[in-house]
């Protein structure tokens, strides 16, 4: 038998990350199946893997992941969870929109609503509230955890299966990286973040989900990037990626119904998170043995003191804001468009028809009415509950419609009648 020995690896030097963009897109690299992966090779600042199409140099040790299989298991319990509350009400007999969809198991009964009441296959609105759904009100009357509850909460399996394969692809990868401490601490700051202002700048809204949470990783993902600069061999084309990936979601997140002020604000604080926290082990070996310039060293450091000083202070902003009876739609008009824009683009909302869909308080406040006739219906009043936005904790005005013929009146006239009556309809 005759002795392998491997050449030893090419040495390269490590010149500055910028000049890495311009690099020949021509150097071929070995598939992920066919790297080294000895201890020895792993260990070396010279091998480079293919990861989403850009490279990067492993990580000098790989943890394994468990934080993010936990979060996992456990967001797939409570929707269990949902399912059986949701059921705990229901008569055996009589199939209600609420509990429209039924599994009998163990003497209980599971049940979905009607996908006209909940389209994601999921409980009823007063069933997520009661487990803990942001709802401002409760939150500002000493609910606290409800700042917390909705990351492992779901609408249903559509929206939680959604989630989870995007937690799998995004956590596994930073967790195998960089441990389940720090991505769990970049998890929670990022979702409970996202929450706080929803709350602020959404206050009529209910929501749940791990979306802003998820949201963080994927900032998170960018801001290691950056912090990691000098370790990517193309780092342009991983900030390109993984912006333009990132930009996408967050436009997709501007259609109704859907909390894109938790996205979008997860999406920043885990940007600002991963600078403090999700630096390779390869950076900090690089610093001790001083093959880094000074300058380098320096921006590194001033990044994470950066990062750590603006994660609190936002912080303290963001609860200000929430208990503080701040105004949010007076000290940032324009943040309405983080959530939802009219499609197509410029299209007036207040004409019918004009507009695919549109971002007025009367779809996505919960507007609600009651309806009177004298004699006949068609002389009659409708008195509608309108959202508005002079009360942070989600307040609401009435306003009454007549006269007014109320034979035909249903949600989608409803939501028509607020749309022309109520004065904080289009913000």
């Amino acid at each position: 038998a005759h002795e392998l020995t491997a050449p030893p690896p090419e040495r390269r030097s490590h010149d500055d990350g910028l000049a890495r963009c311009t690099a020949s897109a021509s150097r071929m690299h070995l598939p992920l199946s066919m790297m080294p992966t000895s201890p020895v090779a792993a260990s070396l600042e010279e091998v480079v893997f293919v990861s989403g199409g850009y490279a990067l140099l492993p990580p000098a040790q790989h943890y394994r992941p468990v934080f993010v299989p936990l979060m996992v298991s456990a967001c797939a319990v409570i929707l269990g969870v949902e399912f059986y509350e949701n059921g705990l009400d229901a008569r055996p007999d009589k199939v209600t929109k609420d509990c429209y969809y039924r599994l009998p198991f163990l003497g209980s009964i599971f049940c979905a609503a009607d996908l006209s009441t909940n389209p994601l296959i999921g409980p009823s609105n007063d069933v997520l509230l009661r487990m803990g759904a942001k709802e401002n009100k409760a939150i500002l009357d000493g609910q606290f955890w409800r700042l917390v509850t909705p990351l492992f909460l779901h609408a249903g399996i559509v929206h939680c299966v959604l989630n989870m394969i995007v937690l799998l692809q995004l956590g596994m990868r930073l967790e195998e990286a960089y441990g389940a401490t720090r991505v769990a601490i970049v998890y929670f700051i990022s979702g409970i973040w996202g929450v706080i202002m929803s709350a602020v700048l959404a206050p009529h809204s209910i929501s749940v989900g791990a979306s802003g949470a998820i949201f963080g990783l994927m900032g998170a993902s960018l801001g290691e990037v950056v912090q990691n600069w000098r370790l990517y061999e193309r780092p342009c084309a991983a900030m390109g990626q993984l912006g333009f990936g990132a930009a996408l979601q967050l436009l997709l997140g501007t259609m109704p119904l859907v909390d894109n002020f938790a996205h979008f604000f997860g999406f920043c604080m885990g940007l600002i998170a991963a600078l403090g926290l999700l630096i390779t082990p390869l950076a900090s070996r690089a610093t001790r043995s001083g093959s880094w310039p000074m300058a380098a060293k320096c921006l590194r450091h001033l990044l994470q003191v950066v990062a750590a000083s603006l994660t609190y202070l936002l912080f303290i902003a963001g609860l200000l804001a929430l208990y503080g009876n701040w105004d949010a739609y007076k000290l940032c008009p324009e943040c309405a468009r983080i959530a939802c824009l009219p499609f197509p683009w410029g299209c007036d909302q207040s004409s019918p028809g004009a507009c695919w869909w549109d971002c007025s308080l009367c779809s996505g406040g919960g507007v609600s009415a009651q309806v009177f006739w004298t004699g006949s219906q068609r002389n009659g009043s409708v008195v509608m509950r309108c959202p508005t936005l002079s009360n942070h904790d989600g307040g609401f005005e009435n306003v009454t419609v007549q006269p007014l013929n109320v034979e035909n009146v249903d949600d989608t006239s409803l939501v028509g009648l607020c749309k022309g009556h109520c004065p904080d309809a289009f913000g």
